[in-house]
């Protein structure tokens, strides 16, 4: 990334901090940056690419390939660790959530944003990536139960959301962050990893 897309960057992402991805816009970022909006379409030619660099930057921020390509480790212990990752480090951090559960309103409820849309898709395109450049690294061992990388994706990523909807429940129908990691790790055994 040039400088000039760093400082962009840079600037949206301190917009998204201070009033929420719903004032991110080219102008807002644009002026926050100190450069005019066709500057910055040259860089960013899309609303889209604009969202994708600063989502992306946020997200890589926040998310490590861990102990992926570590041999020595079992393979679904590896690959939950990784998944973990999406999950809330402790209890303390479920209330944190519910960001996430806002930015799914926003984009998808009855007062939907274009703002909003963007970042989930952003967000939803990165979340995918991830996941399966780790299943690319346990397919390259042979560790998987099968080669769709896309479906072992798709089940991985569906089965985190409900885990977290659950760590918001409250009362009985709640799950622990424990919990959490455990039915994580139970699923990438029975349904992901190749038994060894």
């Amino acid at each position: 990334m040039s400088d000039r897309q760093t400082q962009i960057v840079q600037a949206a992402r301190a917009i998204v901090a201070e009033r929420g991805v719903g004032a991110l816009s080219v102008r807002s970022t644009a002026a926050r940056a100190g450069i005019g909006a066709s500057t910055l379409r040259h860089y960013f030619p899309t609303q889209q690419a604009l969202f994708d660099a600063v989502v992306g930057a946020a997200f890589h921020d926040e998310l490590d390939d861990l102990r992926i390509a570590d041999t020595r480790v079992p393979a679904g212990q590896r690959l939950t660790e990784c998944m973990a990752q999406f999950l809330p480090p402790s209890e303390n951090d479920i209330p944190g959530l519910l960001n996430w559960l806002t930015m799914y309103t926003a984009a998808l409820g009855p007062e939907r944003t274009e703002q909003g849309t963007r970042a989930l898709t952003s967000l939803t395109a990165l979340g995918r990536q991830r996941v399966h450049g780790w299943l690319e690294v346990l397919h390259a061992d042979d560790l998987l139960r099968h080669a769709d990388l896309s479906r072992h994706t798709t089940v991985l990523m569906t089965y985190l959301d409900g885990l977290c909807l659950a760590l918001l429940a409250p009362g009985p129908g709640g799950i622990t962050v424990e919990q959490a990691r455990g039915h994580l790790r139970e699923l990438i055994d029975a349904m992901v990893v190749a038994p060894s």
